[in-house]
Parts: structure tokens; sequence; C-alpha cells
């Protein structure tokens, strides 16, 4: 998003929120500040394995009464039909601001992250490199799968990377932001309802040379779990919750698993908000997690890296299956507004959960209006 429609559309919501007040001074707020902003002392650095502590927003450098006005306008914004489930700030480690806007979820329930699963595919990937299990991103994407016939194969299909994977210019014909997600048009549509998944995408013709353009393609992401999943002799949910879900204590989780008994590497995941800023807080802290190299720092270096533009969205780049802007932070992005943005610079993690339509622009756009209206001017 460029600066450009970020200005239009704070100019809009602006307009939308006066006109929702019906008079000046009667705003009442179902969500108060003093529910909003948390309490405590901050006692230095620890590792929230066991659970998160919290401490008021001044006490790491934030400016609360900023934080107040970002949650008096998703208290507005709820009322204008912008469903909003959840916000989590944490600033040196602790969680200076969070509430749960939506009867549906809470701080305990396990939220769908949608397409930030591949975030976490991209997680593994990096481990299972780093284990020897797979040599490294210069390996080939057809020579895993030797039990498949693959169809339309082409030298340019055989010479695809699993870097090129990663960051989407496989060049494979894949149209998924192109239509919405019931439209048949929609590559994703006709992927989830094939009878195999894998060789849906290993068969997709060419219409580029890979690593020339990228194009977006949860199949490929999925093909990244079937890998690990191969190479690894484990399915992917054991392979994850054994090399980075409890290091980090995330003990609960659900994945969907696909028809032949893969977990979807592109989405399907659900965790709670608490568990998303926690794999935040990881790469935050460089792949470290209590002393131990849980993913490698390379490899988390490489993945905010910005390697290619992103088509449709000018303003943010792609790594290793992160959306990086050049600016300052990368986060992992999912269907209907699910943020983990993580703000190197600022020692900061915040994390959003909704479920916002994806036709309306506005909408959509609102978790990255919201970052920057308030939450990145908020630490000073």
């Amino acid at each position: 998003m460029n600066k450009a429609n970020i200005l239009i559309s704070s100019i809009i919501i602006i307009i939308i929120l006066i006109s929702a007040c019906t008079k000046e001074n009667d705003y009442n707020p179902a969500f108060p500040a003093n529910e909003f902003l948390k309490d405590g002392i901050y006692n230095g650095d620890y590792w929230p394995t066991n659970g998160w502590k919290t401490c008021k927003p001044e006490e790491v450098g934030m400016d609360p009464e900023k934080l107040k006005q970002l949650n008096e306008e998703i208290s507005i914004l709820l009322k204008i039909h912008a469903d909003i489930h959840s916000v989590l700030i944490v600033k040196n480690g602790y969680i200076v601001a969070e509430q749960y806007y939506s009867d549906e979820f809470n701080a305990d329930s396990v939220h769908y992250i949608n397409s930030c699963t591949k975030s976490i595919t991209s997680a593994l990937m990096g481990i299972a490199i780093n284990k020897g299990i797979i040599s490294d991103v210069n390996q080939k994407m057809t020579g895993f799968f030797p039990e498949y016939e693959i169809d339309n194969l082409t030298a340019d299909k055989q010479n695809i990377t699993l870097e090129q994977m990663l960051m989407m210019s496989t060049g494979l014909e894949w149209y998924e932001m192109e239509y919405a997600y019931d439209d048949e048009r929609n590559s994703f549509y006709q992927w989830v309802r094939s009878d195999d998944r894998v060789k849906y995408v290993l068969d997709l013709p060419m219409t580029a040379i890979p690593g020339t353009g990228f194009n977006y393609n949860t199949g490929v992401s999925h093909l990244l779990s079937a890998i690990i999943q191969k190479e690894s002799g484990i399915r992917t949910d054991s392979f994850a919750m054994k090399n980075l879900f409890e290091p980090l204590g995330i003990n609960e989780f659900l994945w969907f698993i696909e028809p032949n008994d893969i977990p979807t590497g592109g989405h399907g995941l659900r965790l709670s908000p608490h568990d998303m800023a926690k794999f935040g807080y990881l790469y935050l802290k460089n792949g470290v997690w209590d002393g131990t190299q849980v993913v490698p720092e390379n490899w988390v270096k490489e993945s905010s890296k910005p390697l290619i533009q992103r088509k449709y969205i000018t303003d943010f780049y792609y790594g290793y299956q992160w959306w990086v802007r050049p600016d300052g932070y990368y986060c992992a992005v999912g269907y209907a507004g699910q943020w983990i943005y993580i703000v190197p610079d600022s020692n900061l993690v915040v994390v959003f959960t909704n479920s916002l339509s994806e036709d309306d622009y506005l909408q959509i756009t609102t978790p990255e209006r919201l970052l920057q209206a308030y939450i990145l001017p908020a630490v000073n």
C-alpha cells in the first residue's frame, strides 16, 4: 500500500468515524482503555515460554495515549461492522496492550491464521536444512517427487528451486490473486478440489522463467510442507511440534490435514494470539529462544529480506514466505486480516486477528493503517 492510498484511507475512515458518532462527547466505548492497556512493571529480559508478562506501556517507552486512541478507533470500527477479533502488542518482550473484541474468540482460543501458515512452513524448512534433512535452497522441486509422472515437464520446470518456491517465483501458471476465492477460475479453488494436491501443482504448465517474477501461489507453499514431510519421515505437524512449537511452549494448535495426509503448508493452521506473538518474538530474537537457536539466524535474516517485488502491492516485497517492507518491518499475513508484525528497530511484535472482508479495501487494509497511525507513532 503506498502513502497516497494510506492518506486517502485515513481521510475516508475519519469521515466514517465522525458520522458514526451521533454527538460530540457521547462516546462510550464497549472496550474501555483500562481493559486494553496493561499494568505491571518492566523487570528486564525473560522468555515467555510459560506465558507472557505484562507491563504499562510507558515502562517500555510507549505512549499510552496513542494506544488509547487505537482502542477507541477499533471500538468505533466495530460499530460500523469491521469484524476485528483481537489486537496484541508486545514491546521489549512484555504485553503492553491486548484486547479481544469478539464473543467467539478470547485469549485462550486458537484462531485461523490462514496464510500466516506459510511463514511457519518457511521456518520449518530452515530448520530442516539446518539439520541436514534437506541440502540447501538450490535443490530442485521436481527432484523431491520421483514417484510422480509429471505433466508439462519442461527444462524450466525441472530447474525450479526451493528458493524460488519460497519466494513465489516458480513461473508456474497460477491465478490466486486475480479472482475471488469462491470463483471457479481461481487456482486455489480448483486446487483444493483436486484428487491429489501435490500432483496438481507439479502438473501445472509454465508461464514464466523461474526466478523472473512474483506470483502468489498457495499450492507451492503446500509442496514445501510435502517436501519437509517426505524428507524428515514424519508428518509436518509432528516435525513442527518437536522442532518449533515445543521449544516455544506452544502446546495447543490445530492444523488442517489434506486428504493425502499432509498438513497444508500454505494455510489451515490455528494458533492463539499469544502463540502467534511467540512465533513473532522468535523471529525478533533472530531465531533464538531461551539460549537455543531454534531457527538458524541466517535463515531469519534471509527470510526477512526484500528479495522480490510483490505483485499488486507496491510497498511490500517478499522474502521466504514473509511479507517485507524495506522501511523497517516484515510480517506474516493471512486471509481476512491475520497479521504478525515484527519491527526489529522498535523491539516490537504486533498481532491482529480478524474476519475482515477481502472485497472491501478499507476493511482489509485496517491492520496496516492502524499500525502506521497509532502503534508505530506510540514508540518513543
